[in-house]
């Protein structure tokens, strides 16, 4: 029997943004949860990435979807966070409380978060939710290469 993980998405992620369907195939759509701790979630960069940082107790409460994932989805999204690159995203646990009421305890899961000291170049204030508005600024990785980014900066 496959064990299942479960996972915070808090921006591209999210079903209907930019990374969803080729990176979240396999998973299971849990809810819409809220993060209970508050968090700095923000754009960063020239990709305009949403970027949430590790530090709670700053910024907002962070709303976004928890996924049920198996060990090869985990490892699509460590992948996709680039963890194992210096300037990428780390792993983390978090309790979040759900948004939608599908699930009334709380729940711990699996979040992507960045040190603060790699955030270089914020483009936003806290933000508690990543919308559809703000995903249309944001720039994929094969774009970026389009625009003189080489294969060391991916």
């Amino acid at each position: 029997m496959t064990d299942f993980l479960k996972v915070f998405v808090y921006g591209t992620l999210k079903k209907g943004f930019p990374n969803h369907a080729r990176h979240m195939r396999q998973a299971r759509r849990l809810g819409t949860f809220r993060t209970r701790e508050r968090y700095r979630l923000i754009l960063n960069g020239d990709r305009y990435s949403p970027c949430m940082m590790t530090g709670s107790g700053q910024g907002r409460h962070v709303v976004g979807e928890v996924y049920a994932v198996d060990q090869a989805g985990l490892d699509t999204m460590d992948h996709l966070e680039r963890i194992d690159r210096t300037d990428g995203y780390r792993r983390h646990r978090i309790t979040v409380d759900c948004v939608d009421e599908t699930q009334s305890d709380p729940q711990q899961v699996f979040v992507y978060l960045k040190a603060p000291e790699w955030v270089d170049d914020p483009r936003s204030e806290p933000l508690e939710d990543y919308t559809p508005e703000l995903g249309r600024r944001y720039q994929s990785r094969p774009a970026m290469r389009l625009m003189g980014e080489t294969e060391d900066d991916k």
